[in-house]
């Protein structure tokens, strides 16, 4: 199986570190507000990762977080943690607003027919874990405390910290693309532990050896990670936004700890726009699942327009393209029904080899998940086959083929093509009639 790593910008041959197994990391959501498509594209993305992995007879054991504090509203580990100021503004307190918009995920994820992964854990479950890594971090000195501010780790102390993003520091000067803290050692240093204000108590907070706080974002996935993947992961994934902060934070705090590569293959989903532009709040772009399921579409038609893109590429929004997807589905799914309606046998070479779809589709999945050129083919073989009016004997190969593009794809043809059991009634009557040279009664 072909993947393009980020790690070295290449495409190669995964190679597991304990094959058929693989551990796999997901950064998963910021639980204080709605998801919205810019993030299922990222999730399905993974999880066609997942699905092919699967096919390939590899066992994945997928671990995904959900962060329900530590995120502020500045990268540079400046202003109010989002699910607090959510809180705020919704007349709730943080746990309230991460439990709400938890559940809010978990019912996209089942909508989107995304896999469940295998461990799906929370940052305020692991807050033990991550006090341990500060304090392996602190014995090795690449931590040092602002006061009044929080534990912060030192990334002059860590040479390689660059190389991953291949950033440029001497460019991120103060004032310009990055605000710094003046009491920070160098521009790029990141909040570990983050000390609660001293005349306000919030919602979530521990004690630790260094104050009561929270933990900062990046410690978080860290922690989770090595505690039930170990310290080198087969394969991350996030989107790509996480590459020059969140994933090179990740990087410089565990490998400083474990002197071993956090991960072998990094797997990054590419942004996807509307009108030109990236999603967000201030924009009043974020187009949920129920908008969609408002406007008469349904979530597994927005499920089959991200396959329509490939994961490194930078993909385009529209409700026109969203239609345009609903169309191909409606195509797949006549492709489906064409199994209630084989004629018999004739031998006359008008049959097709679906059989040798599956291995065409897995070469195709396995150069780089190429999910668009997939689509493109199944289209072709829709055609073909509601062309040639398939036969008996090739129904059992139709039914193969639904179940392995369900596994893979997970656009659930084989349970959207069923008919009714009155419809049934009637194709075995007209079958039994053709048996029975009953021409007109068929």
């Amino acid at each position: 199986m072909q993947l393009y790593n980020t790690l070295t910008r290449q495409i190669e041959e995964l190679k597991p570190n304990n094959s058929p197994n693989v551990a796999i990391y997901t950064c998963g959501p910021t639980v204080y507000d709605y998801s919205h498509i810019g993030h299922w594209f990222t999730y399905v993305r993974t999880d066609t990762l997942i699905r092919s992995l699967k096919i390939n007879n590899l066992v994945p054991k997928w671990v995904m977080n959900i962060t329900d504090v530590g995120h502020l509203v500045s990268d540079a580990d400046d202003g109010e943690d989002k699910i607090a100021r959510q809180a705020k503004k919704e007349a709730k307190n943080a746990w309230q607003i991460a439990e709400f918009y938890t559940k809010d995920f978990l019912t996209g994820l089942n909508q989107l027919n995304i896999t469940q992964p295998s461990l799906l854990v929370k940052a305020t479950d692991h807050i033990t874990d991550q006090i341990d890594l500060i304090n392996k971090l602190e014995a090795k000195n690449y931590t040092y405390v602002i006061e009044n501010d929080g534990v912060y780790y030192d990334t002059g102390k860590f040479p390689r910290y660059s190389n991953f993003a291949r950033l440029d520091i001497d460019e991120q000067q103060p004032g310009k693309r990055v605000y710094f803290n003046p009491k920070k050692r160098q521009i790029s240093d990141f909040a570990l532990w983050k000390f609660s204000p001293q005349d306000t108590q919030r919602d979530m907070e521990w004690p630790s050896p260094w104050g009561i706080g929270f933990p900062g974002w990046h410690i978080e996935c860290s922690a989770m990670s090595m505690k039930y993947l170990g310290p080198t992961l087969d394969i991350h994934t996030g989107g790509i936004d996480h590459i020059p902060i969140h994933h090179t934070n990740e990087i410089a705090q565990s490998e400083a700890i474990t002197n071993k590569p956090l991960a072998n293959h990094w797997f990054h989903s590419n942004h996807v726009l509307i009108d030109n532009q990236k999603i967000s709040k201030s924009l009043g772009n974020g187009i949920r699942l129920q908008d969609l399921v408002e406007n008469g579409f349904s979530p597994l038609d927005l499920r089959l327009h991200i396959l329509e893109s490939h994961y490194r590429s930078q993909s385009k929004f529209s409700w026109d393209s969203l239609e345009s997807a609903r169309n191909r589905y409606n195509d797949l799914k006549a492709m489906a029904v064409l199994r209630w309606q084989a004629r018999p046998k004739t031998y006359d070479d008008t049959t097709f080899a679906i059989e040798d779809v599956i291995t065409e589709i897995t070469n195709l999945i396995n150069n780089d998940l190429d999910t668009p050129q997939i689509l493109a083919y199944l289209s072709q073989v829709s055609k073909q086959l509601q062309a040639v009016h398939i036969e008996e004997d090739m129904v059992i190969h139709l039914n193969n083929l639904l179940d392995f593009l369900d596994q893979l794809l997970g656009l659930e043809l084989s349970a959207q093509a069923d008919i009714s059991p009155e419809q049934k009634k009637l194709i075995n009557k007209r079958q039994n009639a053709r048996n029975n040279h009953q021409w007109q009664e068929s």
